[in-house]
């Protein structure tokens, strides 16, 4: 009696769970109207971090990978939303129809042969539908959330990462190489997805299960995990585990194409085109014009103020972020030793710096380096700013490059390699 009394369930509770139906449509819409506004946001942010970023990872930048995680998480929510909507509102029909046949489908008005008979008896009356409906919806609506939350926690794992490296080479500047910590991360990452996707699989292992103990305990805390602790068991434990590492698999990969697809250069409402140029030389950016962007987000590698030009000069900017910077263009010019010398103007030093690392050839000749160091309000970007002088040239189209010299320590080399190309017409001759 005593433990029936413990678990009973109070009547405002129940009153909620026959209700849930509710705020699940009204939290579905507006979460629905929010993610198809934000998805477009998740590419400007990704273009403010990477103007005001550094490198920390071998393989790529901590925005492209936080990014690349709040993309997937949008679509996955977009995709569960949408389903959980659609399956509402087949619901609700149902609701509205067994008020108003409250008897039901009257199967012998139908004068169907047995065998097709059978098929719509098979479905069951509207109250059956709609309680296998509601349990769909619920689940549904659980399940977005779980997946979200767990990239969110994933996101915040990142976050930790890159704010304790950026705090580390503040107070410790220099050259580090992170392909250690990146291949430490990679492995962390797959072993704790292996487990999430197994739905426990490694802790079910004897062998396994307390050498990957210690991985469950700092995925747990850095991952947010108990957020979304009791939605992952609650579904575990209430449905087939194949059933669910089968959906979260579905999830993922639907995500990933429709990632993958929206960040396609070729891809237009969901038509991949097949005859897109990849080569620079055959295909006009618009990203490299200043005059053509409209979404505010401007190449990160060169841009002029547009394509068809009438002045006898370019105003070129180059830009320029820490992503080179420990790595590549210190060594270069021995920057941490010449710092410290009275006799050394520190100005001058870090342009001397940039100047060895950037070059721009016109028409395949090489120009001399004339660089302003300049904050460009407009793009939001740090960089370069060079004044080329196009009196010279013949009307037409002509093509600017922007090289990156890597110096080689141990091989004492330098190396010139062309990272970005863009074209102009220029349409007055003198």
């Amino acid at each position: 009696m005593q433990k029936e009394e413990e678990f009973k369930v109070p009547a405002w509770l129940k009153r909620i769970q026959e209700a849930s139906w509710e705020p699940e449509i009204l939290i579905s819409g507006i979460v629905l109207f929010g993610l198809f506004k934000i998805y477009p946001l998740i590419g400007d942010l990704n273009y403010f971090l990477e103007m005001n970023s550094s490198k920390m990872f071998s393989n790529g930048t901590v925005n492209e990978v936080f990014t690349s995680i709040l993309k997937f998480a949008n679509i996955i929510l977009i995709i569960g939303f949408l389903s959980h909507i659609l399956l509402r509102s087949v619901w609700a029909a149902f609701v509205g129809l067994s008020y108003v046949y409250k008897s039901g489908i009257k199967y012998q008005k139908l004068n169907y042969p047995d065998k097709y008979l059978r098929l719509v008896e098979k479905s069951g009356d509207y109250r059956r539908q709609i309680i296998a409906l509601e349990k769909v919806c619920s689940v549904i609506f659980a399940f977005s959330f779980l997946v979200f939350m767990w990239l969110v926690g994933l996101s915040v794992f990142f976050l930790i990462i890159a704010s304790g490296i950026g705090i580390f080479q503040t107070i410790f500047p220099g050259n580090y190489d992170y392909s250690v910590l990146n291949y430490t991360l990679i492995t962390f990452f797959i072993i704790v997805f292996i487990d999430f996707i197994s739905l426990g699989g490694l802790r079910k292992i004897p062998y396994t299960n307390k050498v990957y103990y210690p991985i469950h305990l700092v995925a747990s805390w850095l991952t947010l995990s108990f957020l979304y602790r009791n939605i992952y068991y609650g579904l575990i434990t209430n449905h087939k585990k194949w059933v669910i590492s089968l959906i979260l698999i579905i999830f993922s990969l639907a995500a990933f194409f429709s990632v993958q697809s929206l960040n396609s250069k070729g891809f237009v409402l969901g038509r991949a085109i097949a005859l897109v140029p990849t080569d620079e030389k055959y295909r006009l950016d618009e990203n490299q014009y200043r005059s053509e962007v409209d979404d505010g987000v401007y190449s990160k590698y060169m841009h002029i103020g547009d394509y068809v030009v009438e002045e006898d000069y370019l105003e070129l900017f180059i830009v320029h972020t820490s992503r080179y910077e420990q790595n590549w263009i210190f060594p270069a010019c021995d920057y941490e030793k010449f710092k410290e010398n009275p006799d050394i103007n520190p100005d001058s030093l870090k342009m001397n710096c940039l100047e060895k690392f950037y070059g721009v050839a016109l028409d395949g000749k090489l120009l001399e380096d004339d660089f302003v160091y300049q904050r460009r309000s407009q793009t939001g970007q740090d960089g370069l700013l060079s004044i080329v002088d196009i009196s010279h040239l013949k009307k037409g189209k002509h093509k600017l490059e922007l090289y990156y010299d890597f110096y080689n320590q141990e091989k004492d080399t330098i190396f010139h390699n062309k990272v970005k190309e863009l074209v102009f017409y220029k349409v007055m001759q003198k």
